[in-house]
């Protein structure tokens, strides 16, 4: 268990050569001045320059610049002494013999090069989630307590605390060595598996959505896989639609022909009926069993009439044109019954052309969708599997977060405890029970109790810290005017004695008050009682500087 204990403290003020020094005892110390005119002689400015030099910011009252003030402290940790020097926002670290060790303007670095001398930081998680060293001010938020600012359970003696939002808890849990840096990276794991949990959910959801959709797709499709055999097909059915097609024209060709000598024929005999009876005699008529299908036939036919001479030759030759147009008439039926066979034979070739082009176009699909549903089964099980994963390293890390719930919870019944002793004691009847059930929970009392309720609540911490984390080091405890608001002697007497009985072992005190006197406590220990007797707002001074002023020129001389 470390200590961390401050062994003299001097303010510079370079430019009038004024300066103040003040020696501390490892143990209680008690900074005072005169009761009645003892205000404004400077020890709240002591007070709050403790921790300023290691680094925080304190309220310093309007009429002290602290801008134009150099600060040295000399400490103690176990067996290692360190000169910690500020001046503005420079802060210098040196050995105990005066050899520069580090220098900064950041208050990371200075939080991180301290960190190594007091074995202990405050890590929180920035912003951004990732989790960093935090500025010196945080080691000290449960050891420093100012006097205008006792705000019951709030920590508001520093400046510069709204880096991290919702701090309180975090910083607590911290010093109580409960929310140590696994813990937050065990916070940090269970949040991105929730998320990454989250997106494969909706990942799975999307998949199964996507199944459901292709699965009704495949039962309306009865379509072969083998696409080779649907090729063939077409192009047999190809070859005799072509076969059909060529038919077809050829037909056509002998159709047209056919009309074409029947209306040859029903002109031939219209200008038979017609000829002049004289013209009849001359008509000679051969005999002809040739059918006058194409046009040589016809014109020969032709040729008869205007050459036939007997009127016997004339009957002879209607008989037979007639006989012919009959046979015409005959083949015409004939070929157009073929035509219209052929017809709807094609018809039927095209529409097994279309519909076989449909079975492809559907295999296609019918194969994608197979191949889709095949990966989009792979993609779920794969998702199934990392979501199972997920969700047994959730529980596994659960588990552990709730040892860490656990001891949150043996801090808190300890914190009860002590709280539900301190309200009988100073009976602070305005505390509600309620508000003591959690270290977390917020109270601030009223008139002279303020006061008693802000320390008590800060002894209680440092009292838990010491139980559940005892190897953590103990920075001093530096109370500034404890009793600031007015009180009876009684309650004044209670709160010193319960501030001197309850300092933690090992722990260095220093606190301030007015007209403070050793005999009224008898049964303490008072280590070293510090007592300011400079005129109002002169708390540095000329002796001082001159007295210390070797110091300066044993820093300057080793830069």
């Amino acid at each position: 268990m470390k200590s961390l204990t401050i062994n003299y403290l001097i303010i510079y003020e370079y430019h009038n050569r004024l300066a103040k020094r003040v020696d501390f005892q490892n143990g209680i110390n008690v900074i005072t001045s005169d009761k009645v005119n003892g205000n404004d002689v400077g020890k709240s400015i002591l007070m709050k320059s403790i921790y300023h030099t290691l680094g925080a910011d304190s309220h310093f009252d309007s009429m002290w610049t602290s801008g134009n003030k150099t600060f040295l402290m000399n400490i103690s940790v176990e067996e290692d002494t360190y000169i910690i020097y500020r001046s503005g926002n420079l802060f210098k670290i040196y050995s105990e013999d005066f050899q520069n060790l580090f220098n900064t303007i950041n208050r990371s670095e200075l939080s991180t090069y301290l960190s190594r001398i007091f074995d202990f930081c405050v890590k929180l998680p920035n912003r951004n989630e990732n989790l960093e060293i935090t500025p010196p001010v945080y080691s000290y938020l449960l050891n420093f307590v100012d006097q205008d600012h006792m705000s019951g359970t709030k920590f508001s003696s520093f400046k510069g605390l709204g880096q991290y939002s919702d701090y309180k808890e975090n910083v607590i849990y911290n010093h109580f060595g409960i929310f140590t840096e696994e813990y937050f990276d065990l916070l940090k794991l269970l949040e991105d598996l929730k998320k990454e949990t989250k997106s494969i959910t909706d990942e799975k959801m999307i998949i199964e959505s996507m199944l459901l959709k292709v699965k009704s797709y495949l039962e309306g499709m009865d379509a072969p896989r083998d696409l080779s055999l649907l090729n063939v097909e077409i192009e047999k059915k190809k070859d005799e639609y072509s076969d059909i097609v060529y038919k077809l024209k050829k037909l056509k060709n002998n159709l047209i022909n056919i009309r074409n000598s029947k209306v040859d024929l029903e002109m031939q005999i219209n200008e038979l009926k017609a000829k002049d009876s004289s013209h009849r005699k001359n008509i000679k008529i051969t005999a002809s069993n040739v059918c006058p299908v194409c046009s040589n036939e016809v014109n020969e036919l032709e040729f008869k009439i205007k050459n036939s001479s007997r009127l016997e030759d004339f009957y002879i030759m209607k008989d037979e044109l007639e006989h012919l147009l009959i046979e015409v008439d005959r083949q015409l039926r004939v070929k157009e019954d073929e035509y219209k066979n052929l017809l709807e034979l094609l018809h039927t070739y095209e529409s097994s052309l279309k519909l076989n082009e449909l079975k492809i176009s559907n295999s296609i699909k019918h194969m994608g969708y197979l191949e889709t549903q095949e990966n989009l089964i792979r993609e779920l099980g794969q998702v199934s599997t990392k979501l199972l994963a997920n969700e047994s390293e959730i529980e596994k890390n659960n588990k552990l977060l709730k040892q860490y719930n656990l001891k949150k919870k043996d801090a808190n019944t300890l914190y009860e405890q002590y709280m539900l002793d301190i309200k009988v004691k100073f009976g602070l009847e305005e505390i509600g029970e309620d508000k003591i059930k959690n270290i977390t929970n917020n109270y601030e009392a009223r008139g002279s109790n303020r006061a008693i309720a802000t320390i008590v609540w800060f002894f209680n911490l440092l009292k838990i810290k010491a139980e559940l984390n005892p190897d953590a080091i103990k920075f001093p405890l530096v109370l500034d005017s404890p009793n600031n608001v007015e009180s009876d002697d009684t309650k004044e007497n209670a709160l010193f004695e319960f501030i001197f009985s309850n300092k933690s072992k090992g722990t260095q005190l220093i606190l301030s008050t007015l007209g403070f006197s050793k005999l009224d406590f008898p049964d303490i220990q008072i280590d070293n009682i510090i007592e300011l007797k400079n005129e109002k707002y002169h708390l540095l001074n000329n002796n001082d500087y001159e007295a210390n002023e070797h110091i300066l020129k044993l820093i300057f001389k080793n830069e």
